[in-house]
């Protein structure tokens, strides 16, 4: 048993006192806006058939009847289960499967120098222009393998911890009730020694929130609900056997009221038959709880400086116990303010991105309200009027099925026992003598009057406005409507139109997903080591992880990169729409995707291939090109070809030999040739050069034969003179 004597005197006293306080507030705030809409609307989704008639529901203060109302409940006592309905239809609407998750690393944005008024084309700073974009390219390629690690991390996580139960779980409150959570810790299963991240499914009716919160911005802290077995209790915060349970396990209930009697006060009081602890996981934004004030209760300074803890504190506190079970009087005592700062920390620091240790699913919020609006809300009041309608509708049914017979007592005793004996159809009756009165006159048979039939008019038009409050259309149903439609576009917009709701809804599912993966990669690079992560990751991955990723700051896993799962990845698809587009977009693509498959590049013809033969219920296998398989199949044929290849190749160059010695030759006799052409010339050219020496001489001899006449000539006529 933990200590408890003198609880008031305890340091801590006021502190576990003003948080239970807190934590009771809440709890009262919660229900009035809250959880009496919910627990209703979860009737309505698992009651038992006549639930709604139970007096605390039905007559009590706030129930759906008025408490004086005069007249009997109804003998059949009907349930007509709307939300289980929408919840059916809804829910593989909304989360089908595991969705495919994507992690995008978030790029810097490309900013030209001349914005910030540098020259690029100056060549005294194009060193520094080329070693910063080298930079960026290696900080970008870096971000890009560190995504591509993390989603191949947290696809095998959404497998590896069956995280389609717990969503599934979630959504199904959230559609019932308004709201659900996945609390996302780490975990480690029995007998391993590794450890990875585990989003599970917590009912909301176990979450308290800051009753002075009027947006969820404004939230200061919240408390979760936990109960467990003692020992688990004990051994998770080393309290070495000191605890006693303070609630009481169904088991224990069973082995007290087959023995026939009520527990003693004295097992009351030691906790005897209680086999669980009930206590409240409390994650404060606002400190240790000392700014928490009682009214009338002020807390004595001097005792303890819990300011020191600072405004992220994680406590775990149980009703009668006077100290967090996670930081008790000995812990106060022994252990260092280093551990026991850490100890009152939480144990991931969702904090830091103004997050919480949960992501929670809501799809219709209530302006300046904490608490969301449940989607079978806006339907209560006629669900309450279809139930009642039909319960006395069943009894008007009964009563007017019923075929009254009138005896009159001049019949006598032995006709009125056989016809009470014996009333059916069919059934022979003997008579005696009547005294010369018909049998019409002592045997009248009479019908209950038949009820207006208008009322079904009613009831189906209640059931139609309960449809378009939750969504339920007649589409949803797969029914085509009570209009005829005329045209493929007509049909389009109506299934747009009917597909508004869903696809908000899926929207919302998505975003919340996307939440959940972000808390499940900040819990894994905050905890995790190489060796939780290489049987998953492999080695290189592993050296990445630890010493890249785990080395950067705890902010930036939120910083740096974004995580959503593939639009409609998590739905269930529509195998018409899906078929539809499918064959449009084949139409368009397929003649390139053929011809890329025909040069190798089989990738985008596969993919679109199995997608249609999928949705077509059909065997993909037999549709899809298998590059190796055709490689392997024509093999032999591709060595006779590269033989035959090699033999042409040979005759080519051997052709190409002859031809080239061939040119050559040819090239020699022209040149020979030329030679002799170019002596040839030569000589003539020698030739020539005689004749015109000799014709020279000749004009030498003839000029000065033509010159010795001219002085013959002068000479005689000088003479003459003479």
């Amino acid at each position: 048993m933990l200590d408890t004597t003198d609880n008031a005197s305890h340091p801590m006293s006021s502190i576990c006192k003003q948080w239970m306080q807190k934590i009771k507030d809440a709890k009262k705030v919660k229900q009035e806006k809250f959880g009496q809409y919910a627990d209703e609307a979860m009737r309505f989704y698992d009651g038992s058939h006549d639930w709604m008639w139970k007096g605390e529901y039905a007559k009590a203060d706030g129930g759906f009847l008025d408490k004086n109302a005069q007249g009997a409940m109804p003998n059949f006592r009907m349930t007509v289960n709307r939300v289980f309905e929408a919840v059916a239809l809804f829910g593989p609407v909304l989360y089908h499967r595991n969705p495919t998750v994507q992690v995008t690393p978030r790029m810097e944005p490309d900013i030209a120098p001349q914005a910030l008024g540098i020259d690029a084309d100056d060549p005294m700073l194009a060193p520094y222009l080329e070693k910063y974009h080298e930079q960026k390219e290696t900080i970008s390629e870096i971000k890009r393998t560190h995504s591509n690690v993390k989603s191949h991390y947290l696809n095998w996580l959404q497998q590896e911890t069956n995280k389609k139960v717990q969503c599934r779980r979630a959504v199904t409150e959230a559609i019932i009730k308004g709201m659900s959570l996945l609390w996302t810790d780490l975990h480690q299963p029995d007998g391993s020694s590794l450890k990875h991240p585990l989003s599970t499914y917590g009912s909301v009716d176990d979450l308290v929130i800051d009753p002075d919160a009027e947006y969820w911005e404004d939230i200061t802290w919240v408390a979760r609900r936990r109960v467990h077995a003692v020992w688990k209790v004990d051994k998770k915060f080393d309290l070495q056997g000191q605890l006693i349970g303070n609630f009481e396990s169904l088991s224990s209930q069973g082995e007290t009221y087959a023995g026939g009697r009520s527990k003693s006060s004295e097992e009351k009081r030691t906790g005897k038959t209680h086999d669980l602890v009930e206590y409240w996981e409390v994650y404060s934004k606002c400190g240790f709880g000392d700014k928490l004030k009682l009214k009338g209760n002020q807390r004595d300074s001097s005792t303890y400086e819990w300011e020191q803890f600072g405004d992220f504190c994680y406590l775990a506190i149980c009703k009668d116990v006077p100290y967090p079970l996670n930081f008790t009087s000995t812990d106060m005592e022994t252990k260092t303010f280093d551990e026991a700062f850490m100890q009152v920390q939480w144990p991931i620091p969702y904090w830091t991105d103004g997050g919480w240790p949960f992501s929670r699913l809501h799809f219709h919020n209530k302006p300046k309200e904490v608490w969301p609006i449940s989607l079978i809300k806006p339907a209560i009041g006629e669900l309450r009027f279809v139930n009642w309608c039909m319960s006395f509708l069943a009894d008007k049914v009964a009563a007017s099925s019923t075929t009254y017979v009138a005896i009159a007592k001049a019949a006598g005793a032995e006709i009125q026992d056989q016809v009470k004996s014996g009333l059916g159809p069919y059934t022979h009756i003997e008579l005696s003598d009547l005294f010369g009165k018909s049998i019409k006159d002592v045997i009248t048979f009479l019908d209950a009057p038949q009820f207006n039939v208008d009322i079904w008019n009613m009831v189906a038009q209640v059931l139609e406005l309960i449809d378009k409050r939750t969504g339920l259309t007649e589409l949803m149903y797969g029914l085509s409507g009570p209009t005829q439609i005329r045209s493929a576009s007509e049909a389009e917009i109506r299934n747009q139109n009917v597909s508004i709701r869903p696809d908000d809804m899926s929207s919302q599912v998505e975003d919340w997903l996307s939440e959940c993966l972000m808390k499940e990669m900040e819990a894994a690079e905050w905890a995790l080591t190489a060796d939780d992560v290489g049987p998953v990751l492999g080695s290189t991955a592993s050296i990445i992880w630890t010493k890249q990723i785990k080395t950067q700051r705890f902010e930036r896993v939120v910083r740096d990169f974004d995580y959503r799962v593939e639009a409609g990845s998590a739905r269930k698809p529509n195998k018409v729409n899906r078929v539809r587009q499918l064959n449009e977009f084949a139409q368009i693509a397929m003649p390139q995707l053929q011809q890329f498959a025909g040069m190798g590049m089989t990738g985008p013809y596969n993919a679109l291939i199995e997608d249609w033969a999928k949705a077509n219920d059909l065997d993909p296998a037999r549709y899809m090109i298998d590059v190796e398989k055709e490689k392997a199949k024509q093999q032999p044929d591709e060595a006779q070809q590269q033989q035959q290849q090699q033999m042409q190749q040979q005759q080519q160059q051997e052709q190409q030999q002859a031809q080239v010695q061939q040119q050559a030759e040819q090239q020699a006799q022209q040149f020979e040739m030329q030679l002799k052409q170019l002596d040839m010339q030569g000589k003539q050219m020698d030739l020539q050069g005689k004749q015109l020496d000799v014709q020279s001489k000749r004009e030498l001899l003839e000029i000065d034969k033509q010159k010795k006449q001219m002085e013959l000539q002068f000479m005689r006529a000088k003479n003459q003179e003479q």
